[in-house]
């Protein structure tokens, strides 16, 4: 083959250096002369370029190609014909193919990081789900056709500044095209082909899926899942060969979930695969956000990150081989490592006896070559030196080397080609070469046929699906529209799920022209307000379009909101006689609860303070108010006091302080105005005593004095002690927050182990309020993450709802605050509705008690009395009277409301209720939200042995998908724990048949479904587990509570479903981990799939 290069093509593509061959064409690096930019020129080979149909078809299949617009995916520039035969003008990229560092890592004996190979996992993916949505299968996705581009910077946060790019899109199908593959061949690559592909099967996305998931296995262990010697032993192994080893097994280091990932990946059957590239891809992020964050920053001793940049081979540089018998071949030394052996897999392949399967290894250096002897059995020759097995040795344009019966000649770009050594046959290095071997034809087939989905007239792609945003910043996210159809279309956006102000869109509708992409800019600036929230906020983009008013295209997407810290303080009584008090106000104005203390001085040290705290928890918002008793240290007895000032610190934990300053003056114990008052008095005094003896002496003093009543004195003597009593016991809970708290959480250590929390644990049960702030601020129990049993954990009672942890009905209205949320209520106002009781007379008061704090850390509430009226025949509306106090009443301890009792769902079921229009389908995430599931629970019910262990079930429904939520409340979290839900599917009772189905989801994430078997009345149960890919299950853990969502697709997976069905359920609480072993079942425990008289009938809701 002759080298074009410094030719010019079509008068604008200057080809300048070579960069590899293929089986469809020759590959350059050019000079676009119009535009001054860098390209790669594909020169297809000329028996290709000669045939007409080929040539259609390369038009046909270019111009699909070039309107692929993704990151990941090589762009298309122009094709067409030139004087050099047919070509095509694609984006440049420099660095370097995935073969290439593989072969580079597997020379080293290293790894690529596994949040790398993750990474290119994760962008190759997006790409090819992009393409599939097109219409367009890839068929040979393997490492040479994926190649890397180096950015300047990162794009996600974990991600290293490369992508990874695939190309060749289409060229396999061309190859496969107009009698080019007899029938029957198999088009692509066979170490990487599907089982289908391998048979000539029809082909959809998915077959693209599994060569992915080879690339994967490679990335993450530097080997092929399979071993075969032949193009039929390849087959074989892809369509009913075993499944290849775990990785975890050749490299420790890998999760588990990786194993069961590319299990999937891999699978035989296309069904039980990921169903589109965005799936695996979810996925592959999903293994990729578990990595330690250690693990995904720093590359260890065993790893080289890809970012390493591969040595560029020297230009010029040939190897000549002469094979015993037939002309020498010529390879141009295009690649950086060139491996030689009998194996196919060799860059070199070199057939004959005498040569190991993997040889040598060719190495370029900065300076030339070297070759390295790879522990060969019959060795490796330079100049009939024999090399050091695993020794780079260099050699010199003009070596020859021997293997085998191979000679083999390095020429450089300074030698002349002798006319002994003129080439016969000059072949590029871009596959396999075997010297003096022609190419040998496929055996015959039909040719593939590709499966295209109907695709929605518009896509909508997003660039990122999380963002992080700190309140009162701003942050972008693009949103990229295409318009697949054939005319042009305005389109909008519409955001859901966040307030309205925090969101800037676009103006308007947005033109995108029929087959263009147009990409829009959503700006998003969450206020600097306390009433931000702070963590995952999940919102709901939706294209909204004028040609298509009808279509729903919407994507889900997150904003991670940070916290700040933010306070404002002030000080009443700056000017202050002493003694006096003074008042700190301190306001949390940033998003998250904080913690503040509070200390004064005075630098003259005349002065001491009293109600000082080491520890004061503010909600974002709030106001507290602390009080300082101010008093001098000494004071004169007679004479003028001191001034003196006096500095109050307030102090965030979380960062922050501010210093407040006052003047406090001090006076002598008795002042001199009085002392000058008393004399007087005493002066004056004595005059009216004079006088009064002198004129009545028996009447000015023979009076009587009244006595003075001392209920006054009494009650002022109670009163001191009552604020005594309160002082001292402010002081001793101010003191225990400072002294012995190891996880600094308001109680000692000691107060820990009396109420039984975890003293290295600042919120022992969970529910985000520490443990000292449940004790001594709201009341609520810190060893349960729902105090108050109403389904609101503690946490989002205080910080998102503000109802009342430890009250389970805030607003008294009788609706618990958990069921008025669900009903859209607010349970923070009650019920309006005026409530007719019957009396007689006037009703008996009974007492209320006042309640007096026990020596005890946690305070926990008894029922308090209530009036009780005499009832009479005659309903009147009488306001609740007021009862008066008469006694004094010791709190128990414990705060505890029972949990609802089991009930059996009748037919028919007002709760199963459709999902209305213009809401949404719940969010299958395992995070149960009111707003997804509203209304009231479908079913609850209960173990007998621990009625704690209270089981909720939601349930809601549209056309085609039934929706379900489980809240399984559980105060020993195990991993096996598991829940069993059972459908009679036609509701004829009896064993399991065909149409039956029994979903199980594990507590350690195993998810299951097996169907019935046969008829209803065989004796027999349930088939082993079905690979069904018509279901979604997800299993959250919180606190005591675990969380199950699943979402059935009941016309795929079941063929429809009667109204009403059959229902059973099963929850198994292992217990293992020091708890107690427990079983419940639904609707009653001795439920049972193969009795029917355990079938419960709920009767379904209709949905259009």
């Amino acid at each position: 083959m002759t080298s074009l290069v410094g030719q010019t093509i079509n008068n604008r593509y200057r080809l300048e250096a070579l960069l590899g061959d293929g089986g469809m064409g020759t590959v350059y690096r050019a000079a676009d002369l119009n535009l001054n930019r860098q390209i790669a020129i594909k020169l297809m080979h000329a028996h290709y370029a000669r045939q007409a149909e080929f040539r259609a078809r390369l038009v046909q299949e270019a111009q699909t190609t070039a309107k692929l617009d993704h990151p990941s995916i090589v762009k298309i520039f122009d094709f067409g014909d030139s004087d050099a035969g047919l070509f095509i003008a694609m984006e440049y990229v420099d660095g370097g193919s995935l073969r290439d560092h593989l072969r580079r890592l597997q020379r080293i004996q290293k790894y690529l990081p596994l949040t790398q190979s993750l990474q290119i996992g994760i962008q190759i993916a997006e790409a090819l789900d992009y393409a599939h949505r097109q219409g367009i299968i890839h068929r040979d996705v393997k490492p040479g056709n994926i190649i890397l581009k180096r950015l300047n910077q990162v794009e996600e946060s974990n991600n290293a500044p490369f992508r990874a790019l695939l190309t060749d899109f289409g060229l396999v199908k061309l190859q496969g095209a107009g009698g080019m593959t007899e029938s029957g061949a198999t088009l692509g690559t066979p170490t990487y082909m599907s089982p289908e592909q391998c048979e000539g099967g029809a082909l959809d996305g998915r077959t693209d899926l599994y060569s992915l998931g080879i690339v994967l296995y490679e990335l993450f262990t530097n080997k092929l899942p399979f071993t075969f010697k032949s193009l039929s032993e390849a087959l074989q192994a892809h369509i009913r060969g075993a499944m290849p080893p775990f990785v975890s097994e050749v490299r420790p280091d890998i999760p588990l979930l990786i194993d069961n990932l590319l299990a999937k990946t891999l699978a035989k059957d296309p069904v039980d695969r990921f169903a589109n590239g965005a799936e695996l891809a979810a996925a592959l992020r999903s293994a990729q956000l578990s990595l330690d964050s250690t693990s995904t920053q720093v590359v260890t001793p065993e790893e080289v990150s890809i970012l390493e940049r591969v040595p560029e081979p020297p230009p010029g540089f040939t190897l000549h081989v002469n094979t015993p018998g037939h002309d020498t071949g010529v390879v141009p030394l295009t690649r950086s490592v060139i491996s030689l052996g009998r194996r196919v897999e060799n860059d070199i392949v070199l057939p004959a006896e005498g040569v190991s399967r993997q040889h040598a290894r060719l190495q370029a250096t900065s300076l030339g070559w070297e070759i390295v002897d790879l522990n060969s059995i019959n060795g490796t020759f330079v100049d009939e030196r024999r090399l050091l097995p695993d020794h780079p040795t260099p050699i010199l344009p003009g070596s020859i080397i021997r293997v085998g019966p191979y000679e083999l000649l390095l020429q450089g770009p300074e030698m002349p080609v002798t006319a002994a050594s003129e080439p016969h046959d000059h072949t590029v290095l871009r596959r396999p070469v075997t010297p003096g071997v022609g190419q040998t034809q496929p055996p015959p087939s039909q040719p593939p046929v590709a499966v295209e989905p109907v695709a929605d007239p518009l896509a909508m792609f997003l660039t990122r699906e999380q963002i992080a945003v700190d309140p009162g910043q701003r942050v972008d996210m693009t949103v990229e529209v295409l318009n697949r159809g054939n005319t042009d279309d305005r389109v909008g956006l519409r955001v859901q799920g966040i307030p309205g102000s925090w969101v800037t869109m676009p103006d308007g509708f947005v033109s995108v022209p029929a087959g263009q992409t147009v990409s829009l800019t959503l700006s998003f600036r969450p206020p600097r307000h306390p009433t931000t929230p702070t963590g995952r906020q999940r919102f709901r983009i939706e294209l909204v379009s004028q040609r298509h008013p009808d279509l729903r295209v919407a994507e889900n997407a997150f904003l991670l909101l940070g916290t700040y810290v933010a306070f404002e303080a002030s000080l009443d009584g700056e000017q202050l006689r002493v003694p006096g008090t003074a008042v700190v106000r301190v306001q949390n104005t940033g998003n998250a609860p904080a913690n503040f203390s509070v200390v004064a001085r005075d630098r003259q040290g005349a002065l001491q303070f009293r109600g000082e705290t080491g520890r004061i928890g503010i909600n974002p918002g709030q106001i507290a108010h602390v009080e300082l008793a101010v008093e001098p240290r000494s004071q004169r007895v007679f004479g003028g006091g001191g001034v003196y000032p006096f500095e109050v610190e307030v102090v965030s934990r979380a960062g922050g302080r501010q210093t407040l300053t006052g003047e406090a003056q001090a006076g002598s114990i008795i002042p001199s105005w009085a002392m000058y008052g008393l004399i007087f008095l005493l002066t004056f005094a004595c005059v009216l005593a004079m006088i009064a003896m002198i004129t009545n002496q028996g009447r000015l003093f023979g009076g009587s004095s009244p006595t003075p009543v001392a209920g006054f004195e009494a009650q002022a003597t109670q009163t001191a002690v009552a604020a005594q009593t309160l002082v001292a016991a402010t002081s001793i809970a101010e003191t225990a927050v400072v002294i012995g708290d190891a996880d600094d959480d308001g109680l000692t250590d000691a107060q820990e182990a009396q109420i039984g929390t975890d003293p290295n644990n600042p919120d022992t049960d969970g529910d985000g309020l520490k443990d000292g702030d449940e004790a001594f601020i709201y009341g609520s129990d810190p060893n349960k993450r729902d105090t108050d049993g109403d389904i609101l954990p503690d946490g989002d009672e205080v910080n998102q709802y503000k109802t009342n942890p430890a009250k389970a009905d805030t607003d008294g209205d009788g609706v618990p605050d958990g069921t008025e949320l669900t009903q859209g209520t607010d349970p923070l106002v009650a019920d309006q509705t005026p409530t007719f009781t019957p009396t007689s007379g006037t009703p008996t008061e009974t007492a209320t008690a006042t309640a007096t704090l026990p020596p005890s850390v946690t305070p926990t509430i008894t029922n308090t009395p209530t009036v009780t009226p005499t009832p009479t025949a005659t309903g009147t509306a009488t306001p609740t009277p007021t009862a008066t106090a008469t006694g004094t009443a010791t709190l128990t301890p414990t705060a505890t409301v029972p949990p609802p009792t089991a009930t059996n769902t009748a037919v028919p079921n007002s709760n199963a209720a459709c999902i209305g229009q213009g809401q949404v389908a719940p969010v299958i995430d395992g995070t149960f939200s009111v707003a997804e599931w509203p209304g009231q629970a479908l079913i609850q019910f209960q173990t007998e042995n621990n009625p704690a262990r209270l089981v909720q079930i939601y349930y809601r429904r549209d056309s085609s998908k039934m929706y379900w939520a489980f809240l399984i409340n559980d105060d020993t979290a195990d991993p096996e724990d598991s829940l069993r839900i059972y459908f009679d599917a036609t509701n004829n009772g009896g064993d399991p048949d065909s149409a039956d189905r029994f979903f199980q989801v594990g507590r350690d994430g195993s998810v299951q479904v097996r169907n019935g078997i046969s008829s209803n009345s065989d004796g027999q149960n349930w088939t082993p587990v079905n690979p069904s890919g018509h279901w979604t299950a997800t299993f959250g853990n919180s606190g005591s509570q675990w969380v199950v969502e699943l979402e059935v697709d009941v016309v795929a997976e079941m063929g429809g479903i009667s109204n009403p069905f059959g229902l059973m359920l099963q929850v198994l609480y292992a217990g293992t981990n020091g708890g107690n072993a427990d079983f419940v079942s639904w609707p009653n425990n001795d439920a049972n799939s193969n009795n029917a008289n355990t079938w419960q009938d709920v009767a379904d809701a209709i949905c259009p």
